[in-house]
């Protein structure tokens, strides 16, 4: 079995911290080191226990993600934790936390399977910003044109090629990070029939869980989106940002 995440645990509310923290707990490839309240602890319990990932609560100011950032890369240098940042809105403040080299945003109204997707996935070496917007669909429950898998590298086609229609529907919802039961409210199926579906597609992709499917989905590219805004990648990131749509066995 692979060593857990290791994520240092930040915001100001103590009950937010509880609450967040009984979830990422429900987790056992998750391990939170410690919780702290402030910025300043959070830098010296990272130069201290190394962990992998900085999950922080919405800063005050958007210069916050500057200086955290730029303070974890002074103590910490290349060993620093990526940093996952909850944040109350998309927009400008999003955009100005990638470009502080944020990893990962993830919106407070994501689901507690988002989070734990979102960081798994940034765990994994991706960049994602995390919406919890609901995919549309047609009357039948189908999807439309845009969220057909389009681009497939190569590699993985010969997988999908396996899948039925209804197993890439119930694939892409799975992977935007919906549970059994959003998706069976989004396709209009039994709750039952989407776990069967799920067993399925992961047998047939030979992954192992959830969050294998995840991962998956960004490194072959179905979960590849624009950039937050316009601009060349940082190199050595992987090209997985994320508008990922709807409320990662």
């Amino acid at each position: 079995m692979s060593s857990p995440i290791r994520v240092l645990l930040m915001d100001d509310r103590s009950i937010a911290r509880t609450g967040i923290r009984s979830v990422l707990d429900e987790d056992g490839g998750i391990e939170v080191v410690a919780e702290v309240s402030d910025r300043a602890s959070a830098v010296g319990r990272a130069r201290e226990l190394r962990p992998h990932l900085l999950l922080a609560g919405a800063l005050p100011r958007p210069a916050d993600a500057v200086e955290l950032v730029d303070e974890l890369s002074a103590c910490c240098g290349a060993r620093g934790p990526g940093v996952l940042l909850m944040a109350h809105e998309g927009g400008l403040c999003v955009r100005r936390a990638f470009r502080a080299g944020v990893k990962g945003v993830v919106l407070h109204r994501v689901t507690p399977e988002q989070l734990l997707s979102a960081i798994h996935v940034v765990a994994a070496g991706y960049r994602i910003f995390f919406d919890e917007r609901i995919p549309p669909v047609h009357g039948d429950g189908g999807f439309s044109a845009s969220a057909e898998f389009h681009d497939i590298p190569a590699a993985a086609a010969a997988g999908f090629d396996l899948l039925t229609r209804r197993e890439r529907e119930v694939f892409r919802l799975l992977a935007q990070g919906l549970s059994n039961t959003e998706i069976s409210a989004v396709l209009v199926l039994s709750e039952n029939t989407v776990k069967s579906h799920v067993q399925r597609l992961l047998e047939k992709l030979n992954l192992r869980n959830r969050v294998h499917a995840v991962i998956h989905a960004y490194r072959t590219g179905l979960m590849a989106s624009p950039d937050p805004e316009p601009g060349p990648r940082p190199v050595g990131d992987h090209a997985a940002y994320g508008p990922w749509v709807g409320a990662s066995a």
